[in-house]
C-alpha cells in the first residue's frame, strides 16, 4: 500500500513541480471553451468528478481519463448537449472500448457553436447600397459569418495496480471565426489512487497541458488547469442500490485565482441520482444542482443527466447528457 501512495505522490509533486514552474503568472489565454464542463453529472456536482470511481464510461474522456481504466461495460457511448449564455451553444461526443489484456481506448469531439453575425464594412464612394445606422455611421453589409470551436482527441487508461490507474488525451484543437482561425495541439493527463482507507479515493489532473498558440499575430497560452481531488461514500457503498458520495476538488486554473469545489450525490433504489454542488472562489457562479436516471433498455444500460447551473448576470444554462453502456 505505501509503495503505491509513493508512486501517487511523486506523480502529483511532478504536476505540481511542472505545473507551477512555468505557469505560475496569470495572463491571457485561448481556447477558453477546453475548460467549459462537459459532463451534466459533474456540472450538478460543483464540476468535481476527477475522483468518482464509477465514471468509466465515455464521459471520462472529459472528467479525468484515468477513470477510464475501470470500464462499467466494453463499450461506452456519451452525447451531451448545453445551452449557455448569449445564445450560444455546447455540444460533445465519446465513445470509449476497453480492451481487458490492453486498457481502455477512447474516441472524442468537444465542439462549441458561437452562433453567427452579421459582417459589415465601410463603403466605398463608387457604392451605392448603405446602411446606416443611429450614430451617422455609414457602412454595407456582406451578410453574416460564423464563429465556432472544436476539440478532437484519443484517449488511452489503464489500471496499472488494483488500486493505482492513469489516462491521457491527445487533442487537436482548432478555433475559427470567419475566415480567421488558431489551432494547436495538447495533452491531459490524470491519475487516480484508491487509498484502502474505507472508500477514500485521491487524485490529480493536468488540463490543456501544450505549448503557446497564435492567433493572427497574437500569441496567446493554453487554458491550464491543475486539479486536485479526493471522494469517499459517507454512506453506503458505488455497488449498492443506495449511497452518498461526497466530492471536494482544489482547481489552480493558469488565469485566474484558485478555486474550491464541492459535489454531494445521493442514489436511491438504484434508479434515481439526486445531485448538488457549490464552487468557492467565483464572483459571479456558485450553487449547481441537477438529477440523473439509471435505466435499462434492450439489455443495455443507460443514464440520463441533467444540471442546472446559475450565474448572477447571465441567468442560468442547463445541459443534457445521455450515456449508455453495451
Amino acid at each position: 500500500m505505501y509503495k503505491h501512495i509513493k508512486i501517487f505522490m511523486i506523480a502529483v509533486l511532478g504536476f505540481v513541480v511542472l505545473y507551477g514552474a512555468e505557469y505560475q503568472t496569470t495572463g491571457t489565454t485561448g481556447f477558453v471553451f477546453l475548460n467549459l464542463p462537459v459532463s451534466a453529472r459533474s456540472i450538478a456536482l460543483g464540476q468535481t468528478g476527477i475522483t468518482l470511481q464509477n465514471s468509466g464510461g465515455a464521459e471520462a474522456i472529459f472528467i479525468n481519463p484515468a477513470l477510464m481504466a475501470e470500464p462499467l461495460n466494453d463499450n461506452a457511448l456519451m452525447l451531451s448537449y448545453g445551452e449557455w449564455y448569449a445564445e450560444t451553444n455546447h455540444q460533445a461526443l465519446a465513445f470509449v472500448h476497453h480492451n481487458r489484456f490492453i486498457g481502455s481506448f477512447g474516441i472524442s469531439l468537444n465542439y462549441f457553436d458561437f452562433g453567427s453575425m452579421e459582417k459589415t464594412r465601410n463603403f466605398l464612394p463608387e457604392e451605392v447600397l448603405l446602411l446606416q445606422d443611429g450614430d451617422n455611421n455609414v457602412y454595407i453589409s456582406e451578410g453574416n459569418y460564423s464563429a465556432a470551436a472544436m476539440a478532437v482527441g484519443l484517449s488511452y487508461g489503464r489500471q496499472m495496480t488494483q488500486a493505482f490507474k492513469f489516462g491521457l488525451t491527445a487533442k487537436y484543437i482548432r478555433e475559427s471565426i470567419d475566415k480567421y482561425y488558431a489551432e494547436n495541439l495538447a495533452l491531459d493527463l490524470g491519475f487516480m489512487y484508491e487509498t484502502g482507507f474505507k472508500s477514500l479515493r485521491v487524485g490529480t489532473f493536468l488540463k490543456n497541458f501544450g505549448l503557446e498558440s497564435e492567433y493572427v499575430s497574437e500569441r496567446f497560452k493554453m487554458p491550464q488547469v491543475l486539479t486536485l481531488g479526493l471522494s469517499a461514500e459517507v454512506y453506503g457503498a458505488l455497488d449498492k442500490p443506495n449511497y452518498v458520495t461526497l466530492l471536494a476538488e482544489a482547481v489552480h486554473p493558469n488565469d485566474s485565482p484558485e478555486h474550491i469545489h464541492l459535489g454531494l450525490e445521493s442514489k436511491i433504489a438504484g434508479l434515481l441520482m439526486l445531485r448538488g454542488g457549490y464552487k468557492l472562489g467565483y464572483e459571479t457562479e456558485a450553487l449547481t444542482g441537477g438529477l440523473g436516471i439509471d435505466f435499462d433498455f434492450k439489455a443495455q444500460r443507460y443514464r440520463l443527466d441533467v444540471s442546472y447551473m446559475n450565474h448572477d448576470y447571465l441567468g442560468h444554462t442547463m445541459r443534457y447528457t445521455l450515456t449508455a453502456g453495451f
